[in-house]
């Protein structure tokens, strides 16, 4: 940066003193005519304008300067008998200079008035004298020869007729004693700075071939033959006449539907054609459709716009679109559209608009999809005057365009198409003025998630005037070993930073950008999490699961083991029967066996019926001397009893213990009974 302004510094010096060097300059102009021409009585060889220049007896012997007279040329007008010189003069200081004239010639001039003639020849030295110091400067002596001089006076043009592709101009060159012999017209378009120049050896000219509508200049110069060129007339500005456009509309559309009211409208877009094209104004523009299965529905409307919105049905229509002007129509341009066909141009993303003071400067985003954007369509009016409306049309690769003719203290509604071949997308739009720029403020910034490596933040936008004219909003991460950035616009209202670190601390701020600075729209911390409720899940549900398989596992491997390997065998111990068999008493008894006589016990098969059995431990006081006999079973169909040999029925009945066996057997009739090996029921053993 130092060595530019040391380079600048040089430069800025290097002026100063070549422009002090070189002095300054400016350009002389001396006309001299007959009148203005003075004898010098002793000195016959001069003619001057002043008689204080008679004094310089021999000219040669003047000091000159021919650098401070640069560019020097002369020429004769013969219709004002007038000698005219300019020159470049460069002087010392900035002071006003006289300028005179000095004629001489070898021989004697008799009349200096009559010098100034056709046929005269002589030598020109002009001199200059400066108002403050009275310097004066002399030039090189100039040789001029007045017929190689004379100049042809400037033609004056009269009158011009246009049509829609010729311009016919008439011209004069005054009352002069010579004839003109030939003219030069030359004419360009006022855009332009080429010049288009033709010839003429009379006093007109139609020139031919030009374009409809348009302006051109126009200017004439003359030549005797002889001499120089005139100078060019002043010039002449006219407008070529309307013609009927030359050129078909480019247009496309798309379909806007309102589903919850059933109804579609079919938006047409179209660019305005070329001035080579439209020749002339165009005056509004002629859009027609109608279905192709119904003539009869044909529609026409007119408008000044460059787009048209007009309500269809679910089938193919015809539409066709012109432009005309006051001289005719252009060609129509025709189009088959089906409006339940989908189509494949998406809107523009990102749209944001922001001020510089003077201008508007919008910019957008285009996703890239199989359709090529070729151009793009921007449409600008104020809210007070919705029907001035503005277009710009640019290319498919330009994102960022100055809107012109924007006025202060207005809010414009701004809204751009993606346009491609026939078809367009629907329009983005946003609200802006001079002051503000985009006429949206953000607000409502919040985390919506948070995990161990990823964070969620939300905010939301509204319609308003910001403080400040914001260039654009970016939302910026800090974390210990990184920094994510993202600018956001409009259109988005939530964004995920991804790949973080779980458990650390970040910090995020929404920054607002403008021509002084920056500063921080909102901001907030956040501590990801050590694990996710996803990760835990995932670490659980299987741990959970094992543990069950394996406790399901370990039962019915135990329970299958000892099954197999290891079957339960009973233990006489833990059963009424069991001990009473195993007690020690039955063992040293008389060895005498009851059996149960089953007399007149018919078991039959279609008669068989369960009943239960129960047998209960008795406890009984007994001696040693005494054996412990079996308990005496009677069942029926209806009640259970027991009851000891040789004690009535119902007396010793005893109450059922809590230690019970039950077992199924067939109903006994009532005669069966408990006898001993070889007595008869109801008899007494001896002991």
């Amino acid at each position: 940066m130092n060595s530019k302004r040391s380079v600048c510094v040089l430069m800025c010096v290097f002026c100063f003193c070549f422009c002090c060097a070189l002095g300054t300059f400016s350009v002389q102009e001396l006309t001299v005519t007959p009148t203005e021409l003075k004898d010098c009585e002793e000195q016959k060889k001069l003619c001057v304008m002043s008689s204080t220049d008679c004094r310089y007896m021999a000219l040669d012997r003047v000091p000159r300067i021919p650098e401070n007279f640069l560019n020097t040329s002369c020429h004769y007008l013969i219709h004002e008998d007038s000698l005219t010189c300019r020159w470049i003069q460069t002087k010392d200081v900035r002071s006003k200079t006289i300028s005179s004239f000095i004629f001489s010639r070898v021989r004697d001039i008799f009349h200096c008035p009559s010098i100034l003639n056709m046929y005269s020849t002589f030598n020109l030295t002009i001199k200059s004298k400066s108002v403050i110091n009275q310097r004066e400067q002399f030039s090189d002596v100039y040789p001029l020869f007045i017929k190689d001089i004379i100049q042809a006076p400037r033609p004056l043009i009269t009158s011009v007729n246009v049509t829609d592709s010729s311009i016919k101009i008439t011209w004069t060159s005054g009352k002069i004693p010579l004839n003109i012999t030939k003219c030069k017209i030359r004419y360009k378009l006022l855009d332009t700075e080429s010049w288009t120049e033709t010839a003429s050896v009379e006093s007109q000219l139609v020139i031919e071939g030009l374009q409809a509508f348009s302006e051109f200049a126009l200017s004439v110069s003359c030549f005797h033959g002889f001499g120089r060129w005139s100078d060019w007339s002043h010039e002449t500005r006219v407008k070529t006449a309307e013609s009927p456009p030359s050129a078909a509309l480019s247009f496309s559309y798309y379909v806007d539907s309102d589903e919850n009211a059933g109804i579609r409208w079919l938006v047409l877009l179209w660019k305005a054609l070329d001035i080579t094209d439209a020749r002339g104004l165009i005056r509004g523009y002629e859009v027609s459709y109608m279905p192709i299965r119904q003539p009869s529905l044909k529609k026409t409307m007119n408008t000044t716009h460059l787009k048209a919105v007009v309500p269809v049905r679910s089938e193919e229509y015809e539409v066709s679109v012109c432009a005309y002007n006051s001289a005719g129509r252009s060609p129509y341009r025709r189009l088959t559209v089906n409006p339940s066909r989908p189509h494949d141009v998406p809107a523009v993303k990102s749209l944001w608009v922001y001020s510089d003071g003077s201008s508007l400067w919008i910019r957008w985003e285009h996703q890239f999809t199989t359709v090529n954007v070729s151009e793009f369509a921007i449409e600008w009016s104020s809210t007070t005057n919705s029907e001035h409306r503005h277009w710009e049309r640019v290319n498919g690769s330009t994102f960022t365009v100055r809107l012109p003719g924007i006025e202060a203290q207005q809010m414009y509604i701004i809204s751009v198409f993606p346009v491609y071949e026939s078809l367009c997308g629907p329009p983005t739009n946003i609200s802006a003025d001079l002051q503000h720029g985009a006429l949206w403020d953000l607000v409502g910034f919040g985390l919506l998630s948070v995990s161990s490596s990823s964070v969620v933040l939300r905010w939301s936008w509204k319609e308003a005037k910001p403080g400040v004219s914001v260039l654009q909003y970016r939302l910026v991460l800090n974390g210990p070993n990184e920094t994510q950035t993202l600018t956001v616009f409009p259109d988005k209202h939530q964004h995920s930073f991804l790949r973080l670190h779980p458990n650390t601390r970040y910090s995020v701020q929404i920054h607002g950008e403008t021509t002084d600075g920056n500063f921080t729209k909102a901001s907030l911390a956040i501590n990801t999490l050590l694990l996710d409720y996803d990760e835990m899940m995932r670490f659980a549900v299987p741990a959970v699961l094992l543990l069950l398989i394996f406790g399901i596992f370990s039962v019915l491997s135990r329970t299958m083991c000892r099954e197999y390997f290891f079957p339960i065998i009973a233990n006489p111990r833990y059963s009424p029967i069991g001990r009473w068999l195993l007690n020690p008493h039955l063992q040293q008894g008389s060895g005498k066996i009851c059996v149960l006589k089953l007399d007149g016990l018919i078991l039959m098969d279609q008669q068989m019926e369960k009943s239960t059995v129960q047998v209960e431990r008795h406890v009984s006081v007994v001696s040693d001397h005494e054996d412990e006999v079996p308990l005496k079973i009677s069942a029926t169909a209806e009640d259970t009893a027991l009851w000891k040999p040789g004690s009535d029925y119902g007396e010793n009945a005893l109450t059922p213990s809590s230690l019970t066996d039950y077992i199924d057997l067939p109903l006994l009739p009532d005669s069966s009974g408990y006898v001993q090996t070889g007595q008869i029921p109801g008899e007494r053993s001896s002991d």
